[in-house]
């Protein structure tokens, strides 16, 4: 396939990092739906999450409180990667990637100690059909449930490679229009999904669809900023 047209899921991840470097973040709306897609204290910052795992006051607070403090982290991660590689953006890349790897895995930790067992139960079901099977390349609680083999682990990664060149490629071609980044997502999202597909088997296919769980999340987008498309 041509991975020159496609939108990376490092693409989303490099926006979310320089938003939340000028002052944006993981908080409800539309803050909520772009980027990290699997990342759960993203998830629990949408009201359309926060409503069907039911979380109470004291919950919706300290996950703020929770949000607040990741989002000070990143900017500071961001900084510092940006000053150590200097103008190879590859090196700053790779080191954000290794930085929010680190940081998810410690914001799944920190969530399930704020939720119940149920709604932790619940949260991992809107995880999966939120990314979809997406989810799979990063997620490493679901790369050991699905048994992923270091054989599939490598061409995620090398996936992931060859999408971050066309990703630099798509950003550019953008330049900078948000509402162009979003179509280009959207177009690309089936194509992504078709390449991971091809790497799992049958019996993981089905082990992520029942990790899904049965009962439908009824997702809430916000509209775009600016109200346009």
């Amino acid at each position: 396939m041509n991975f020159k047209k496609l939108i990376l899921i490092a693409a989303a991840s490099a926006l979310v990092c320089g938003a939340m470097a000028q002052g944006g973040g993981f908080g409800q709306g539309r803050r909520g739906g772009f980027g990290m897609q699997g990342d759960p204290l993203q998830l629990t910052g949408r009201e359309d999450v926060q409503k069907d795992l039911a979380l109470t006051d004291d919950q919706k607070t300290k996950l703020t409180e929770l949000r607040d403090k990741v989002q000070a982290k990143m900017g500071e991660a961001f900084q510092a990667a940006r000053d150590a590689a200097g103008d190879d953006r590859d090196a700053m890349r790779k080191a954000m990637q290794a930085t929010m790897a680190k940081i998810s895995e410690e914001n799944a930790k920190a969530v399930a100690e704020i939720l119940t067992a149920d709604q932790s139960k619940r949260l991992k079901e809107i995880i999966v059909q939120f990314a979809g099977v997406q989810v799979v390349v990063n997620n490493k609680e679901i790369q050991k449930e699905l048994g992923i083999t270091d054989e599939q682990k490598a061409k995620f990664t090398e996936l992931q490679t060859r999408q971050q060149t066309a990703t630099r490629e798509a950003m550019q071609n953008a330049q900078g229009d948000q509402a162009a980044m979003r179509e280009i997502f959207t177009k690309n999202a089936k194509i992504m999904e078709e390449e991971v597909n091809k790497v799992l088997t049958d019996a993981q296919k089905a082990k992520l669809k029942e990790l899904g769980g049965t009962k439908k999340f009824e997702r809430v987008d916000p509209p775009p900023p600016g109200g346009g498309r």
